[in-house]
């Protein structure tokens, strides 16, 4: 999964015609490095649909306010500019709540 390296790049993705999921996590998470064993699974069964990337919360601090992403492991959905779906907050996540997540997310393209 590509990093995001700037807020020019969060913005030109999230503001574009493909559907994006941004994966807000940290290195130190154990939250975060739970969803590591599955991810690459969730990224196959729905790369249809969405293009994923992950945005380093220590690093990017910047893009974490432009999603108001407080908490991590969180994950948002956008196309277009608009918000498809959310799942924000400090509290662990498994398989099938991000399975669910996505699903919502569909359901708004």
């Amino acid at each position: 999964m590509e990093s995001i390296k700037s807020s020019e790049q969060f913005s030109t993705l999230v503001n574009g015609d493909k559907a994006v999921v941004m994966l807000f996590s940290a290195n130190w998470c154990p939250d975060c490095r739970f969803i590591d064993t599955f991810i690459d699974e969730i990224i196959e069964n729905n790369h249809q649909e969405f293009y994923f990337y992950k945005v380093d919360s220590d690093a990017r601090k910047d893009i974490c306010a432009l999603a108001n992403v407080m908490g991590i492991p969180s994950f948002v959905a956008y196309k277009g500019g608009i918000t498809l779906a959310e799942f924000i907050g400090n509290d662990s996540k498994t398989k099938e709540q991000i399975e669910e997540f996505l699903e919502n997310a569909k359901a708004k393209l």
